[in-house]
């Protein structure tokens, strides 16, 4: 990569690095009534603005939810609501030994006969 004199770095066709790699972190997420993600964007608001402009699509499963993994909340949109979920850890419960690279069991298959 190119150096420029203030120390930015800056790859094909001089565009910053950090200007690339923040074009591509899509952080929230955009997941119809089933939970299937729909759609994912750089920005808060840009996911909630396009959220409640689907929901005026007849055919969309409701509800709509978009994500913020980060910030632990969703907001829960249907055509007469916008509501804002804040996730919360109820309890915490113990979790699986490591396995020390043991080997494990083997994985199931359907039916092999």
């Amino acid at each position: 990569m190119d150096q420029e004199p203030n120390n930015q770095d800056h790859g094909w066709r001089g565009i910053q690095l950090g200007e690339v790699i923040a074009r591509h972190i899509r952080p929230y997420a955009v997941l119809n009534g089933y939970g299937v993600q729909i759609a994912t964007f750089a920005t808060w608001n840009d996911a909630h603005v396009w959220a409640h402009k689907k929901i005026q699509d007849p055919d969309v499963i409701l509800p709509l939810e978009v994500e913020d993994r980060t910030q632990r909340i969703t907001r829960r949109i249907t055509r007469e609501t916008c509501e804002l979920i804040a996730w919360t850890i109820f309890t915490k419960v113990g979790g699986c030994e490591p396995m020390n690279g043991e080997d494990g069991p083997s994985p199931r298959t359907l039916d092999e006969s």
